[in-house]
Parts: structure tokens; C-alpha cells; sequence
């Protein structure tokens, strides 16, 4: 399997893409997909890979310099083990370019594919990239014609064994010409207005629904999910307004103190007693994890991925850290140190909002319905906060 750099994309795979296939990734004129296909390309030359890129949207230099802005860097690999067939001077430079790697006439498509297909085959390329066949499509008084070429090309290279990656704007297509150029690749990766999603595949999706939120950051891009794991992506989607509102990317947000997060559970117990107390606090948990489980489902294959995922978005946002202690298919116990908030020396437990969450999110994932208790808490003098949650007979 070739790996196409992004965890998340991989996991929906089973691995990644099979080697000797073709992949288009599709998108619009904001070019994610041409980025999310570079980070491809840039995973293959890191295990060893060789490349050929054929580049007809810009002048190379102009390309690697573009890449280098999202975190992709190919000039530890020139002349090594990836070349770039420069296919666009000679569309639009003054006067006929020459010299290595550069294509004569990328109009003739007849001596063009001929040039790529010698050169997969005299170099021992592993993989022929094309960035992108956009541009040439545009400039085609027979379009027709130009699909008829891609389709042979990629379908040739399959031939040989290689793999092919093809970024393709959807926005430029005329919808028949779209579908038809597409119809030779194994998987089509659409990636387009924040989303990535799998629209052909050979293999088998891991999951229900092949898709997911992404961020384009200057590390290429990135899932908004494991964006949100880390303190350095969460910084970078902080602003402020200046009517003195803060943001999470499109989300309201508000800055809460320990000591005012503790007032209120201090508030809560005095005016409702312990057991009223409790009560509350774990049906406010449950009630921030709704839909939670319901998402989780669509995109995980376990139970215990799906709470890793939680763990992680937990501890990024100052939650404190979670981690699971035994899983079976009845009992589900978590172990949490430094919660938030925190505190020592008070006579209930200061975390049933965390057991009403996990309870509500693990009756959404499985269909059936849990219930959780926090059986111990640093609060009350224990070691470490601990979280059981037992399925309901």
C-alpha cells in the first residue's frame, strides 16, 4: 500500500492506495486537492520512491515555491529520485524554451504523452504525477480529443505497473467531460470547501462515512480533527474580535478560570445537596456530548479509537488527561489525572459532568444505553480521578 500522508485518509483506506493504480484527486480553483496531492507525493519520495511530475500550471520554480508555503519541500529530492517535466514554458513562455525537462510543444498531445510514457520507462519512475490536467483542457479547441489522450496515458502507465496521481478541477469541467476523464482511476479523492471525501475506491472503506473536515494550514493539509488534538492548533485557529468576543475558528468561546469553574460546582452542591448535585452535573455532561457519539460512529472502528480521540481533544483543551483502563463489552473504566477543574479537600466529587459525557457518548456509539459514575476523585484526596461506566440490562 503507498501511504497519501494524511493519517486520517489512510485509516478510511486500510492503509493507503494500492501501488500500480491510477488516483485523481478532484477539487476546485482553491487547489486543496493539488496540495493534499503533493503531500502525497512528498510521504512516496520520503519511503524511497521515485517520481515524475509533469507540471503544466506553472513555471517549476513558481510550483516549488508554492509547495515550500504549505510545508512541502522537494529540493532534497531533485535530480535524485523526482524530476519535473516543465510543460508550461512552451505554452506561454516568449519564444521556444529548450533543455532537460523541458517539454517541447505540451499542445502536441500526441508527442507529449510519448515523452512521459519513454521516460517511465527508461528511468524506472515509480510514480507519474500531473499537476494538473486543468490547464491544458482550457486551451483545447477539441476537448474531446484531450480526455480521449488522458484516459490512454493513464491507462498505459497502468500498464507498466506505475502509479499515477492526477489533480483535476471540477469547477473548470464541463460536467460529461468531468465524468468521462475520471473514468479510468481507481480512486477518485475529492477534496473541495473544507472536506475531504472518497468518492471511488478499490478496496473496501474502513468506515461508514468516507469523509472529513480539514484545515489548510502551512503544514499542508491538515484534518480538522487532529488539528484540534494538539495546543499549536488550537492557537492557530484563536482570534479575537474587536467587540471583544474570542474565536475558535467559527465558534464562540469564552477563557474560564479554575477557580470560576470551581465556584460554580461549589454552587451547585450547596444549593441542591449531594446527590441532587451529582445529578445535575452529570446530566450537564451528558448534554455537551450530544451528537457526539452519533459522528464518532460514522468515522471510527472501535470503541477505543473513538475514546482516544476524546482523550486527545480533552487534553488539547486543558481538560486534563484521560486514559483507558478496561474495555469489555459491559464495563468501560477511565482514569483521569489533573481535570479540570481541580482542586483537594472538598467531600463530593467535583467531575460527573466528564462521567455523564463518556456515558452519553458510549450509548450514541454502541446503540445501547450506559450510565457512568465517578468512583473516585482527586478532589476528595484520591490519587486520580476514575470513571466507571457500566451498559444498562
Amino acid at each position: 500500500m503507498l501511504s497519501l500522508g494524511v493519517k486520517q485518509l489512510n485509516d478510511i483506506l486500510g492503509g493507503g492506495v494500492e501501488e500500480g493504480s491510477s488516483v485523481a484527486f478532484v477539487g476546485s480553483i482553491e487547489y486543496d486537492n493539488v496540495i493534499l496531492m503533493h503531500q502525497a507525493v512528498l510521504k512516496a519520495l520520503e519511503s524511497g520512491k521515485r517520481v515524475l511530475v509533469v507540471d503544466f500550471r506553472q513555471p517549476p520554480p513558481t510550483l516549488l515555491k508554492e509547495l515550500r508555503s504549505h510545508g512541502i519541500d522537494y529540493e532534497p529530492f531533485l535530480d535524485d529520485s523526482l524530476t519535473i517535466l516543465d510543460g508550461y514554458s512552451n505554452l506561454y513562455g516568449q519564444g521556444v524554451q529548450g533543455g532537460r525537462n523541458v517539454l517541447p510543444n505540451p499542445l502536441d498531445l500526441g508527442i507529449t504523452t510519448a515523452i512521459i510514457r519513454e521516460a517511465l520507462q527508461g528511468d524506472e519512475y515509480d510514480i507519474l504525477v500531473i499537476d494538473d490536467v486543468t490547464a491544458q483542457y482550457t486551451l483545447q479547441s477539441n476537448p474531446k480529443i484531450y480526455i480521449k489522450a488522458i484516459v490512454r496515458l493513464v491507462n498505459s502507465v497502468k500498464s507498466l505497473g506505475k502509479t499515477t496521481f492526477v489533480a483535476v478541477c471540477s469547477d473548470v469541467f464541463e460536467k460529461s467531460d468531468l465524468a468521462a476523464i475520471l473514468i479510468p482511476f481507481d480512486y477518485v479523492i475529492e477534496v473541495a470547501g473544507g472536506k475531504v471525501e472518497i468518492k471511488r475506491s478499490l478496496q473496501p472503506l474502513r468506515v461508514l462515512e468516507p469523509k472529513f473536515a480539514y484545515i489548510r494550514t502551512r503544514k499542508g493539509i491538515n484534518p480538522t480533527k487532529e488539528h484540534y488534538q494538539s495546543i499549536e492548533g488550537l492557537k492557530a485557529q484563536l482570534r479575537a474580535g474587536e467587540d471583544g468576543t474570542i474565536w475558535l475558528k467559527d465558534t464562540r468561546v469564552q477563557i474560564v478560570e479554575e477557580a470560576t469553574e470551581r465556584t460554580l460546582i461549589e454552587t451547585v452542591y450547596d444549593f441542591l445537596g449531594l446527590d441532587r448535585g451529582k445529578e445535575l452535573l452529570y446530566t450537564w455532561g451528558k448534554k455537551q456530548f450530544l451528537g457526539y457519539g452519533e459522528y464518532s460512529k460514522r468515522h471510527n472502528t472501535s470503541i477505543a479509537e473513538a475514546l482516544e480521540d476524546i482523550f486527545k481533544f480533552t487534553m488539547a483543551g486543558g481538560g486534563g488527561r484521560l486514559e483507558l483502563v478496561e474495555l469489555s463489552d459491559s464495563v468501560v473504566i477511565v482514569r483521569g489525572t489533573h481535570l479540570f477543574p481541580g482542586g483537594k479537600g472538598y467531600p463530593y466529587p467535583f467531575h460527573p459532568n466528564y462521567a455523564g459525557s463518556l456515558a452519553q457518548f458510549l450509548t450514541e456509539f454502541t446503540g445501547e444505553r450506559w450510565e457512568g459514575e465517578e468512583t473516585k476523585c482527586e478532589a476528595m484526596g484520591a490519587e486520580h480521578c476514575e470513571f466507571v461506566l457500566r451498559k444498562v440490562r
